[in-house]
């Protein structure tokens, strides 16, 4: 990881590269990496997903075969990040992540069945994909309020190393 500096522009998303691709640094106690959306990731400032980096440091939502495939996982900005965007994704620290409806605080993740990009508290047999090294510190809401649709399922989280695992088997 580089030297910790001030990341001009972290919480938004350009189609100008203004770094490497990959390049890591940690600014306020969060590390970031620099990444380019592979699709389309986010149309609204509400959806901070979880994202599947590959080793040509393209981001995508996360869904359960691409962390079963062992691609680094780490989070969008709260940013409208369109296909081919450079952004700083996230990889660990405490920051905001989308969550499904219920999803229960301090317990193990998984990557939710529904909706990409979004983690769970659901069960194993749902997805087949835990996500080792993250919690979200206050349950989802499903409340259906006009005040409340945006923010009931971004939730903050505490991210360490982050992995995928199937039975008991780490994917790297």
């Amino acid at each position: 990881m580089s030297t910790a500096f001030n990341i001009p522009h972290r919480d938004t998303a350009s189609l100008n590269k203004e770094f490497a691709l990959g390049a890591e640094t940690e600014f306020g106690g969060i590390v970031y990496r620099y990444v380019q959306a592979g699709a389309a990731i986010s149309t609204s400032v509400n959806e901070p997903y979880a994202l599947a980096i590959d080793e040509a440091e393209q981001a995508l939502k996360l869904t359960a075969p691409l962390a079963l495939a062992g691609h680094r996982i780490g989070f969008a900005p709260r940013a409208i990040i369109p296909d081919n965007a450079y952004f700083w994704a996230r990889m660990k620290g405490v920051f905001p992540i989308r969550v499904a409806a219920d999803t229960a605080a301090d317990v193990r993740l998984r990557v939710a069945v529904a909706g990409g990009g979004r983690l769970s508290s659901a069960s194993l047999t749902a997805s087949g994909a835990q996500i080792m090294g993250v919690v979200i510190t206050a349950a989802a809401s499903t409340s259906t309020s006009a005040d409340d649709l945006n923010a009931q399922t971004i939730r903050t989280a505490i991210a360490g190393p982050l992995t995928a695992i199937i039975g008991g088997v780490t994917l790297a």
